[in-house]
């Protein structure tokens, strides 16, 4: 196996392991309320820190594109399919295009 193999499949043991030790440790219903109201959240931000650091660090017409369309159709539409359909379609669409 590869050293990069290998550091990908250790971090994701090393993740895999935190949490449970933290779910194991501090149950959800021991968190302070702040907390549990700010967990259903993360998920959507770290969704949105890869997408917008993906973008930043290869910007392509399309990327932008995608990402203004899932930013327009989550603002209306309010649920997670949506704009993920949206960017989708967009990254397709401009693949079909001529170049």
């Amino acid at each position: 196996m590869s050293a990069a193999v290998l550091g990908l499949f250790g971090g994701a043991v090393a993740t895999y392991l935190l949490r449970v030790v933290l779910l194991a440790v501090v149950p959800a219903e021991r968190l302070p309320a702040r907390v549990r109201e700010a967990l259903p959240h993360v998920g959507p931000a770290v969704l949105a820190a890869l997408t917008v650091g993906a973008v930043a660090h290869a910007p392509s017409v399309a990327a932008v594109l995608a990402l203004l369309a899932a930013g327009l159709v989550a603002r209306r539409f309010r649920n997670l399919a949506a704009p993920m359909a949206a960017a989708l379609l967009v990254v397709l669409a401009a693949g079909l295009l001529p170049t």
